[in-house]
């Protein structure tokens, strides 16, 4: 028998919660049209408005029925959060699975994060100041029944162990527990993001790599006495062995933009410098140089009514022809590559990859006078070249660039 798709307008028609009213103020977006991170961010926020509610308006005769969702919809968050880590860093090879499977226990989801010792300081302090919440929340209901139900599984009373809970102090502290469960997860998306690029080893995450090659002196002066004081200085910070030191600035000078931190050049794949300031050059003939002012957003547009006239537009059609000359297939590939990734703030590490992308799409594309139009369109070209220059390893040619 042929299945038809469900009409919402007609099957939930009379529907007292999910009938279809189309009013663009208060349709809330689920189920399809919503998102892992509504789930993530509702219930704490549920939590939040509710305490705030019966201490801002002082609704007393409330007190001993709001604090029951209150805390269950803080207690729920901190879960769906705490699991949410768990699942991200299994998928991404971090951490063992445990066999927890979708069990309530929180501490034991908890205890797993912390005992792997995550190679992350940051994510590691997270959840270390998890701890007072997580710990709170299973000594008043362990498996998340006794915040939803009057009697447990086993017929006894719920939260027995308890009589009064103070709702300004549980005011005060879900601000405290709401941002944690945010760093949580924002943290948890960006180190997932990082680890894709490969710069990370088993103990320092990329974000901890950067943050070591700022500490330490350029490389060529790692043979001074300035270098043992920095090694001393990271050893504590990041809690590492020598060993585990050396890994760490090892795959530090691999990586394009963390060595550019420590003072050692790269080259790009086709461009020289040279390029680059000549390309730069042209592009000021059609941009030249002015005052910053509060509302320059660096946005991308053309100022054509510069090129109305006669001598405007030869003058245009000369650089690109110039350009053309200059920039062979693979040299256009790598200028357009070096604006974009800064632009969108691609990682270093897929410079190469995109620069052999584009190759291709120019190729199939066969015509390089509008991509080199197109990017001298960009006003902000040179901000993004400069940028770009600095994060793919070419300090002295990002130097350069700041004069023109």
């Amino acid at each position: 028998m042929k299945m038809t798709e469900p009409n919402p307008d007609e099957d939930f028609k009379g529907d007292p919660f999910f009938e279809v009213i189309h009013d663009g103020e208060w349709n809330a977006t689920l189920g399809r049209q919503g998102d892992e991170e509504n789930y993530l961010d509702g219930y704490i926020e549920a939590a939040i408005e509710l305490a705030d509610a019966i201490v801002e308006k002082r609704l007393f005769g409330k007190r001993d029925t709001l604090i029951l969702p209150i805390l269950y919809n803080a207690r729920h968050a901190t879960e769906l959060n705490i699991k949410f880590t768990y699942e991200k860093l299994i998928s991404a090879g971090v951490i063992a699975d445990d066999g927890h499977g979708l069990d309530h226990n929180i501490s034991a989801y908890w205890q797993h994060l912390h005992d792997s010792k995550i190679g992350d300081v940051k994510l590691r302090r997270i959840v270390e100041a998890l701890e007072p919440f997580i710990r709170s929340l299973e000594l008043i209901d362990g498996d998340g029944q006794e915040l939803r139900y009057h009697r447990t599984r086993d017929n006894n009373p719920s939260l027995e162990k308890f009589a009064i809970v103070n709702v300004r102090l549980v005011q005060k502290n879900l601000r405290g527990l709401q941002e944690l469960l945010s760093d949580l997860k924002y943290r948890t998306l960006s180190f997932v993001d990082e680890r894709a690029t490969g710069t990370f080893t088993e103990d320092c995450s990329r974000r901890d790599l950067i943050e070591i090659a700022r500490m330490l002196p350029p490389r060529e002066q790692w043979t001074e006495p300035k270098f043992d004081d920095a090694r001393i200085a990271i050893r504590e910070r990041f809690e590492l062995s020598n060993g585990k030191l050396s890994k760490a600035c090892k795959k530090i000078q691999e990586t394009r933009e963390l060595a550019a931190l420590i003072a050692v050049e790269s080259p790009l794949l086709y461009l020289t410098d040279e390029d680059v300031v000549w390309v730069v050059q042209q592009w000021r003939r059609l941009h030249p140089a002015r005052e910053p002012t509060d509302d320059d957003l660096g946005i991308d547009y053309f100022d054509f009514a510069r090129l109305e006239g006669m001598q405007e537009r030869r003058e245009l059609r000369e650089m690109i022809e110039s350009a053309n000359e200059r920039l062979d297939a693979g040299k256009l590939a790598d200028l357009e590559v070096m604006f974009y990734s800064d632009r969108d703030r691609h990682f270093s590490e897929y410079y190469e990859e995109a620069v052999e992308r584009k190759l291709k799409e120019h190729a199939a594309a066969a015509d390089p006078k509008a991509e080199i139009q197109h990017l001298l369109e960009k006003t902000n070209l040179l901000k993004h070249l400069q940028g770009s220059a600095r994060r793919l390893g070419r300090i002295k040619l990002a130097d350069a660039l700041s004069d023109l």
